[in-house]
């Protein structure tokens, strides 16, 4: 008998703490800073961004079908491996290199946690009979991602003026090990067997094709994916942006931390309401309208923090893109419990793979995209023309998502 059975832990608990000590990331909220540190520029820091999210591009649909034929709790542990690797080799090592090696980690971890954490979830609650409860439980586990990362975004700015990167990468290391420990709690949910057989068939192009047209060729969640894949794109170029614009702006440190802290607090908000708002709005109307609103008053925002260099109002500016991102995030858990609601069981994983595949191609073309055009024309143009190519881009597909039911 599993561990969290036989004391009679809720498995979606420990899922939960599990993925509180993994996203303790105390680098995170000065990671432009670790960047400078070991001699990289902005363009090199938006490149490796875009190595991270075309790493997670190759690895997800593998990730996805390794799910459908293992536990899924036996990938997560990998994922959550692949990320203290990271940890080690940032501890040991310095250079472009390193921290190149050490975002293709993180991108290997995030193929294989993303599309497996949220299948691993349906099939508790489909054990359960309650598939209904999905957006809930899925929002809850994102409340504890933003909550985990917003603490670790105080406490490493705290400990870096007193221990440095070195010190606060071991402390990273530490509530990466507790994270991976709460896993091996979890029990397991067996795959169908039928699909086992298929796969075992080597039948692999076969099924990503089959879940690339089953989301691409299904009208009930292909707009959904579309318009999600590209608020998941400009989240990064929006987030990757705020670090630099600190430091362009001389903000002090600590003002790194309360920002970070801020964006994974409101993330969290999102997620863990998710549920309540979808259900207190009877189509997508509001929340595709205050979306598309959103994008275009952030990139005004960066585009005016660039030129006035002030930290007061270019914090302010920041809190009101975090915003925005938090509804990006809800509409991201709702996309996510759409699929997985309209999904055959053998190949769910699969198909939530696909679908974050179609984020992390976004990302990625769209960041190697930004980079190109800030080497060529500078960061202010850059963002304009991003600006007017998202408002043509993303103005149909709102369009028909405000026509249908939530």
């Amino acid at each position: 008998m599993n561990i969290a059975e036989k004391f009679k832990i809720n498995p979606l608990s420990v899922l939960n703490f599990a993925t509180f000590f993994q996203y303790q990331r105390f680098v995170m909220p000065i990671s432009f800073l670790f960047y400078l540190y070991n001699g990289l520029n902005f363009s090199q820091f938006i490149l490796c961004q875009s190595i991270y999210s075309i790493t997670c591009l190759i690895a997800k649909l593998v990730a996805g079908m390794l799910g459908d034929v293992f536990p899924k709790k036996y990938i997560l542990i990998f994922s959550y491996i692949m990320f203290m690797l990271r940890v080690i080799l940032w501890i040991n090592f310095s250079g472009f290199w390193i921290i190149l090696a050490g975002e293709i980690l993180y991108g290997l971890f995030k193929a294989f946690y993303r599309g497996n954490v949220d299948s691993y979830i349906y099939e508790y609650f489909e054990n359960k009979n309650i598939n209904k409860d999905m957006i809930k439980g899925y929002g809850k586990l994102s409340s504890f991602q933003s909550l985990g990362s917003a603490i670790s975004c105080i406490i490493g700015v705290i400990l870096y003026k007193y221990v440095g990167f070195k010190g606060i990468l071991y402390l990273e290391l530490f509530t990466q090990i507790l994270a991976v420990s709460c896993l091996f709690i979890l029990p397991d949910y067996k795959t169908p067997k039928s699909y086992n057989s298929y796969v075992k068939s080597n039948y692999y192009l076969t099924l990503i094709t089959k879940s690339i047209k089953s989301v691409t060729k299904n009208t009930k969640v292909n707009y959904y994916v579309y318009y999600a894949s590209m608020l998941s794109a400009l989240t990064s170029v929006f987030v990757w942006n705020f670090q630099p614009l600190l430091k362009l702006s001389a903000a002090p440190v600590v003002m790194f931390g309360v920002i970070s802290f801020i964006n994974q607090l409101l993330r969290g908000v999102g997620g863990f309401f998710a549920k309540d708002f979808v259900k207190n709005i009877k189509s997508n109307k509001m929340l595709v309208s205050a979306e598309y609103v959103a994008v275009i008053i952030s990139f005004i925002l960066l585009i005016v923090g660039y030129k006035i260099k002030n930290y007061m109002p270019i914090s302010v500016f920041i809190i009101i893109i975090c915003i925005a991102i938090m509804l990006f995030v809800v509409f991201g858990i709702f996309n996510v419990s759409k699929i997985h609601n309209t999904t055959f069981d053998y190949r769910r994983a699969a198909t939530s793979s696909v679908n974050t595949f179609f984020e992390d191609f976004a990302s990625f073309f769209i960041l190697l995209l930004f980079k190109f055009l800030y080497d060529f024309v500078g960061i202010n143009l850059a963002l304009s023309i991003f600006m007017i190519i998202f408002i043509i881009i993303l103005f149909p597909n709102a369009q028909r998502l405000q026509k249908s039911t939530l």
